[in-house]
């Protein structure tokens, strides 16, 4: 038996104590594994969630010169991009945060897991007004991609210009992809984007009364 097998069969094993030894049913153990999970991740999705955040804010200060340098350099990319690593660089930015990035990939076999084993539940149990969550449910559908909607306004530092279309865009396909699988796994998009809306919202005023205070320093 491979690993892979062995980790989809863990997951498995703490899905089925929590909705049935535990006698939560399958909706709320869904939801207790999604918490539990979350929780577990956070030391790791918080600096994550930092990093970027901070990068976020440190990238609009830099806007007007970054603007002035595509006018400076308009017909001549090689040297837009020398200048802008350059700005990059002074201000100890880099174009890509390999902490994150290495971050969000130990983070793939835990999502893509969970992901694997909701989407056909075998048994799906009644939770709510869903009669069966091992199949798909318009209005939890919906749910899901409201709680994605919720996910991406938290953030604040989206640029205004991409804003509506990286609203509309992920909770558009959380929608249609909920309606392909079972509800179990629409359930546990809902969770876990609502949980991540909450913690990027505490995030933000954090970093921004740690700016104001003069604490950090951007």
């Amino acid at each position: 038996m491979d690993l892979w097998t062995l980790w989809l069969d863990a997951i498995r094993s703490v899905l089925s104590f929590l909705s049935t030894g535990s006698g939560l049913g399958l909706g709320l153990g869904v939801i207790a594994m999604t918490i539990t999970v979350r929780t577990a991740l956070l030391p790791l999705t918080w600096v994550i969630g930092w990093r970027g955040c901070v990068r976020q804010k440190r990238l609009q200060g830099l806007q007007p010169e970054l603007e002035k340098l595509k006018e400076q350099f308009s017909g001549d990319s090689q040297s837009y991009t020398r200048h802008m690593m350059s700005l990059y660089e002074k201000h100890g930015l880099k174009l890509v945060d390999g902490t994150a990035l290495l971050g969000a990939l130990a983070q793939i076999p835990v999502l893509l897991g969970i992901f694997q084993v909701l989407r056909a539940v075998p048994l799906g149990g009644r939770f709510l007004w869903v009669a069966n969550l091992a199949r798909p449910d318009l209005w939890l559908a919906l749910l899901a991609g409201l709680a994605t909607t919720l996910l991406v306004v938290a953030n604040p530092d989206l640029p205004q210009h991409l804003r509506l279309i990286m609203i509309m865009i992920p909770a558009i396909l959380a929608v249609i992809t909920a309606l392909k699988f079972s509800s179990a796994l629409a359930l546990y998009w809902t969770t876990t984007n609502l949980y991540s809306a909450l913690q990027t919202a505490i995030l933000h005023w954090v970093v921004s009364r740690r700016i104001r205070s003069g604490v950090l320093t951007i």
